[in-house]
């Protein structure tokens, strides 16, 4: 599997730069994961949006799902170009109903399916979500945020890659990163912020606190703060974390 980072920043980019999106290959499969800000225009920099198997929203926060209106217009235009024929599988929480009505009223574009909706699985050890695309499979993990939201696992062909969404640090999200070949991990503030994110996001520290405690083999940190240096997030997560940890940069590639 290939990770691409169309965006990393929240809730608003640096100038040029893109909010929460990620695409992730593997074969002919390719998901996007998140929309947030300026994440379809760098999304169409790496592969045609035609080729995407799959999106994935984890929470309706704007900057992870706002691009999803220009992914539906393109879309439903190449679609009554005759240049695509299939809809889009739209993967998305629930709830706010009016935000889930909304996507899954656009049926020239996307095919909703609500996570709530999916079977249950218990393979992680805790409730998830699962589906299956192509050989790859998709675990949704509840999130401790400020929307209902879901953390992802994907495997394939033995890999798996782990994205926590937004979420404060909880024993699930450890469980369900355990032993991933790569986490992707919200890392929101500086120890500074500690207070003011409990409960809904982590720091840095906090991020490389659960790489350490999942045991997993890379950990990539994103969603920062654009006002932050982020050589500061780095340092902190690293104390956190004895293992490779990075920060994420648009356009760059992780192989897993």
């Amino acid at each position: 599997m290939i990770l691409t980072v169309l965006g990393c920043w929240a809730p608003y980019p640096r100038p040029g730069g893109a909010c929460s999106g990620y695409l992730l290959q593997s074969g002919e499969t390719a998901i996007m994961i998140d929309a947030g800000n300026g994440t379809f225009a760098e999304l169409t920099r790496h592969v045609n949006f035609r080729s995407l198997k799959a999106l994935v929203i984890t929470h309706f926060h704007p900057d992870h799902y706002v691009d999803v209106f220009c992914l539906r217009h393109a879309i439903a235009g190449a679609r009554r170009a005759g240049t695509l024929q299939q809809t889009l599988k739209l993967f998305v929480p629930a709830a706010p109903s009016e935000i889930y009505n909304k996507l899954a009223s656009y049926t020239d574009a996307f095919t909703v399916t609500a996570v709530e909706q999916l079977p249950e699985t218990r393979q992680l050890g805790i409730h998830a979500k699962w589906a299956k695309l192509d050989n790859t499979e998709m675990f949704f993990v509840p999130t401790a945020h400020a929307l209902p939201g879901y953390a992802l696992l994907v495997r394939r062909n033995g890999k798996s890659f782990f994205f926590s969404g937004d979420t404060a640090a909880t024993d699930q999200i450890t469980l369900a990163a355990g032993d991933s070949d790569l986490f992707l991990c919200e890392a929101s503030g500086l120890d500074q912020d500690k207070e003011y994110l409990a409960g809904i996001h982590m720091t840095a520290r906090e991020a490389g606190l659960t790489a350490q405690k999942a045991k997993v083999k890379k950990l990539v940190i994103t969603h920062f703060w654009p006002e932050y240096e982020l050589s500061d997030l780095l340092a902190q997560a690293g104390e956190g974390f004895n293992g490779d940890v990075t920060a994420a940069i648009q356009g760059m590639k992780v192989n897993l």
